[in-house]
């Protein structure tokens, strides 16, 4: 935050991108981006990421996953999405069961 401080300074005092990059030794795409972002910083203050996306399922659905899959391992995904009312993609379904250590 300092030396983002730093930076925004000298570009307020006219200073162009590649002249504050060759002063701090940086590069000068980091220089712009810098000066482009704090608009957005609240007091110099880093920007948070934005939060992960929601799951397509909740804990329920994945419980009743793993136990139709552990008591039928010979189903299909087809039947196993069928069987348990499931409405997510088929990948999700292989990501949860590698996840427990489930592969077919």
């Amino acid at each position: 935050p300092y030396q983002r401080g730093q930076i925004n300074g000298q570009a307020t005092t006219g200073a162009t991108p590649t002249q504050i990059a060759e002063s701090f030794e940086l590069d000068r795409g980091t220089v712009r981006y810098t000066i482009q972002q704090d608009k957005l910083r609240h007091e110099g203050n880093s920007i948070q990421r934005p939060q992960a996306r929601k799951k397509s399922y909740t804990d329920a659905d994945e419980r009743l996953l793993l136990r139709h899959v552990r008591t039928n391992p010979k189903d299909t995904y087809a039947q196993v999405k069928t069987a348990c009312g499931l409405t997510f993609s088929t990948t999700t379904i292989k990501r949860i069961l590698k996840e427990h250590g489930i592969t077919n």
